[in-house]
């Protein structure tokens, strides 16, 4: 069972000590939504002296990440695993309780176009998967954490979502995990969801604008390209 612990991190690297005001509002839903759980938000110190209690041997990798979200990645695995409970990201709100979702082991959410995210997880302390991501980030910072690769992929599969999906698919046929629906992740009918997004990617460079752009047009620019593919064609003969 899940513990009625919610989770947020503000690091206080990216805008300042603390959060901005919109972020403050939608940190306000989940307690509003959920109030018979406790409810902690994570600073930058408090992260640290964590992983010096309960992972010495990743400290030195959490303070060398080279981007702040990187650091937020980790410290969201840690504190689902070693307290348990529900992790979401501050650009998130809350529409209903979490209560439906607590029986089990772990909840993830979908993305698309495949995959999960790890801006909103749920676990029990202590599971297998939240073990295998810690013990999982030292081979990933080495294969990602090189100068030629673009930053969205430093951070996507060195510690985010694309990092999460992969480890979660040693996992995906055992029990006790819950994948929410589309709906229940904010993408469908209002009356299902348990959460709205906010406008966020407070992380995002202009590569990882890109990489949207291109994964949400992709279509319309093939189409495009064959388009004028076949006007030159056409006319050149």
């Amino acid at each position: 069972m899940i513990p009625k612990i919610l989770h947020q991190i503000w690091l206080g690297e990216s805008d300042g000590p603390e959060p901005p005001p919109h972020f403050v509002e939608a940190a306000r839903t989940w307690q509003d939504r959920n109030p018979t759980w406790e409810y902690r938000l994570w600073s930058g110190p408090e992260v640290e002296a964590l992983f010096a209690e309960q992972r010495p041997d990743l400290l030195p990798l959490y303070r060398a990440y080279p981007y702040w979200v990187q650091r937020a990645d980790a410290a969201r695995y840690l504190i689902l695993y070693h307290l348990g409970g529900v992790y979401a990201d501050l650009d998130i709100t809350c529409i209903r309780g979490l209560d439906p979702l607590i029986e089990a082991d772990v909840v993830l959410a979908p993305t698309a176009p495949a995959g999960v995210s790890n801006d909103l997880m749920m676990s029990r302390a202590g599971d297998p998967l939240f073990s295998e991501l810690l013990d999982s980030l030292p081979r990933a910072d080495r294969l990602w954490n090189r100068p030629w690769v673009p930053r969205h992929f430093r951070v996507m599969c060195g510690t985010g979502s694309l990092f999460l999906t992969d480890r979660k698919r040693r996992h995906a046929s055992r029990s006790g995990l819950r994948f929410l629906t589309a709906g229940e992740y904010g993408h469908g009918s209002p009356s299902t969801a348990f959460v709205q997004h906010l406008d966020g990617n407070t992380w995002a460079a202009w590569d990882t604008h890109v990489f949207v752009f291109l994964g949400k047009h992709w279509k319309a620019m093939v189409m495009f390209a064959l388009a004028a593919f076949v006007t030159v064609a056409v006319w050149g003969t």
